[in-house]
């Protein structure tokens, strides 16, 4: 195998001998752009630079009022003192406020301004926590800084001083005449409340307390027990009658113990005659006067037993009668009670309403006359509502400039004319570029001809037309802008070194793709996939088929796969195809081969490919060998087979002679 790694190429010159001035226009090409580059900088800098460095110096000075409340406040009104702060910071810059300040400045100070300039150079910030508001005056003159803050401060405190005077005085006599009003309304309101309720008998706002309801909810209490009265002796005269029916007997509860003394009685006597029945023969009994007397008795005893359980019966049935009969007319006239008495309380009820509504209007009127009373107590008293506004800390003369930071703004320049300069030579590069497109051309690198012979698909008649081509048309190699790739086909001795310098890792994937396995189908491999100790492998997908295994690759398998499960990948530190490339180019650099940059998945697959399609094999018959394949991809095969013999499946060797007992 030869390592000589010389390239031809073809230069970007014309083929009319005439030279090529694409050196003048490159040099000139790049002395503009530096001009370009220099003159947009230093334009952007010395311009930026005038204007920070003319501009002139700004001074601030400021003071703090302090708002203090009543310590009430502090809980009760803190929200209160919260808008309040809140409202001063926004009224201090006013159109009233800075015209007192403008006139304050006139008359105190003698310094003419207006309105507009205070309202520019002055500024109020509020911390609402801190309760405290920072007045600030941004000026270039520093003497006026200082007495401009001391007149606004004035002027703003004096101001409030006033109003919260006479605003103090008009709240305390608003509140004196609502009060007043309030006492008028609450006397109304009792005397009123007061003749309503002796109008309508109310006692209390309570409801048990008053007569009518109480009498209604009495007599709604007894019809409930009435009710109950008249459904028992229902229930009992019901049952009676159904006992009766049956053909039981009923007996009265008092006619009890009567009743049960004479079967007692009649219970000794038919036991006495059963004794003499058992000594004596019929015809004795018959004629024995003290038997026939006691057989009498008997009877009589029998016949006065059956009269007593009728009349107890018929009499238990009058008085259940007559007990409905009373519960019944006791409903009825609780009824016509009860409706009355709904009616009166209904209207009762309706008086009571207004009677809770007129207290209630009552107690609103007192509540509110309290809180008045209260308010005013706190406004004579504490004054609450009202903060206490000291100047914190005054104005003062400031001895230092708080801008422009001119090295800040110099820097931001510099880098803002680095920028923009680049921006502009890259924009004049690339409208450069795209005049004189039409004029340069590409390098067009193939490898030499001392490699013809690792390219045996191609052969060196198609080797020579591609270069041919090549040179005869730069123009259409100028418009694709690159050469479309060319795969390299390994020979039998190239795939045997790469496989005796490989390891086990690196031997199972040359082995797998010469064996028939598809770049895709590698990495969803599994150690189940092989069968009958790795000398056969078993795809199953939509191109199923059984690939046999050499022994070389059987072995390299069994040590890759040994630690594995079954359900494991073969691969343990492989996990996309990119580092199957990074696998392959390495072993051509151990194995010191040409070009191993050129290795890759898809070589070894091309490799392969040819190898089937130059024994025979048909185009259509690939997929059933080597899985799946495009077929833009095997359109690029029909001119392998040079012989144009076609061969059947079982006449294809299929396994690649990778291994050295090749």
């Amino acid at each position: 195998m030869s390592s000589d790694n010389n390239v031809d190429y073809m230069p970007n010159q014309p083929f009319n001998n005439r030279t090529d001035p694409s050196d003048s226009l490159h040099r000139s090409f790049q002395k503009r752009k530096w001009q370009i580059l220099a003159s947009v900088f230093l334009l952007i800098l010395i311009i930026s630079n005038i204007v920070i460095w003319s501009q002139s110096p700004t001074y601030q000075s400021q003071s703090i009022l302090h708002f203090s409340y009543a310590s009430q406040t502090e809980l009760e009104f803190s929200e209160l003192a919260q808008r309040q702060i809140s409202l001063h910071s926004q009224r201090l810059k006013s159109n009233s406020v800075m015209s007192l300040v403008v006139e304050e400045l006139e008359q105190e100070q003698r310094l003419m301004t207006n309105v507009q300039a205070l309202f520019e150079g002055l500024s109020a910030q509020a911390s609402i926590t801190g309760r405290i508001i920072t007045l600030k005056a941004n000026g270039s003159e520093l003497q006026t800084l200082k007495p401009i803050l001391d007149a606004w401060a004035k002027v703003y405190l004096n101001l409030v001083a006033s109003e919260s005077l006479v605003n103090r005085q008009d709240k305390l006599l608003i509140a004196d005449q609502q009060s007043q009003l309030l006492e008028l309304k609450i006397a109304e309101q009792e005397q009123q409340l007061e003749i309503f309720a002796n109008e309508n008998n109310i006692t209390s706002l309570e409801r048990d307390e008053n007569r009518v309801l109480s009498q209604t909810k009495n007599l709604g209490t007894n019809l409930d027990q009435a009710l109950a009265d008249k459904a028992q002796a229902q229930a009992l005269l019901d049952s009676l009658n159904e006992f009766i029916n049956s053909g039981k007997a009923i007996i009265r509860p008092v006619d009890k113990s009567q009743i049960d003394a004479i079967k007692l009685n009649l219970q000794g006597l038919n036991a006495n005659l059963s004794t003499l029945s058992d000594k004596y023969t019929q015809a004795y009994l018959e004629r024995d006067p003290d038997i026939v007397t006691l057989q009498k008795e008997i009877l009589q005893l029998q016949i006065l037993l059956d009269e007593q359980i009728k009349t107890s019966q018929s009499n238990y049935l009058l008085d259940v009668e007559r007990d409905l009969s009373v519960s019944k007319g006791k409903v009825d006239q609780m009824n016509t009670q009860l409706v009355e008495k709904n009616k009166l309380a209904q209207v009762f009820s309706q008086n009571l309403e207004q009677y809770k509504r007129l207290d209630d209007e009552l107690k609103a009127l007192q509540t509110q006359s309290q809180i008045l009373k209260n308010q005013q107590v706190a406004q004579e008293v504490s004054k609450p509502f009202d903060a206490k506004i000291t100047i914190l800390e005054p104005a003062y003369v400031p001895s230092f400039a708080i801008g422009p930071n001119y090295q800040l703004q110099s820097l931001i320049s510099l880098i803002t004319a680095v920028f923009l300069a680049v921006l502009s030579m890259l924009l004049f590069s690339f409208i450069f570029k795209q005049k004189a497109s039409a004029s340069t051309s590409n390098f067009v690198m193939f490898p030499g001809q001392d490699e013809t012979s690792h390219f045996p698909n191609i052969g060196f008649t198609q080797h020579q037309r591609l270069k041919e081509s090549y040179i005869q048309k730069p123009s259409e190699t100028a418009k694709l802008g690159s050469v479309s790739q060319v795969l390299r086909v390994l020979s039998p001795d190239e795939c045997r070194l790469l496989f005796s310098i490989a390891n086990n890792q690196g031997r199972v994937l040359l082995g797998l793709i010469l064996s028939g396995v598809n770049i895709d189908e590698l990495l969803v491999l599994k150690k189940v996939n092989f069968k009958q100790g790795y000398s056969t492998l078993q795809i199953e997908n939509q191109f199923s088929r059984s690939i046999c295994i050499k022994k070389d690759l059987a072995d390299a398998l069994q040590v890759t796969c040994n630690s594995l499960v079954d359900e494991q990948v073969i691969w343990s530190n492989v996990k996309s195809h990119e580092d199957f490339l990074h696998l392959l180019v390495n072993i051509g650099h151990d194995a010191r081969m040409a070009f191993p940059e050129q290795l890759s998945l898809d070589v070894l697959r091309h490799t392969y490919l040819n190898y089937l399609i130059s024994q025979g094999a048909k185009l259509n018959d690939i997929e059933q060998i080597a899985g799946y394949a495009s077929p833009s991809t095997l359109a690029l095969y029909r001119n392998v087979n040079q012989q144009e013999k076609s061969l059947a499946l079982d006449q294809i060797k299929t396994l690649y002679p990778f291994d050295e007992a090749d």
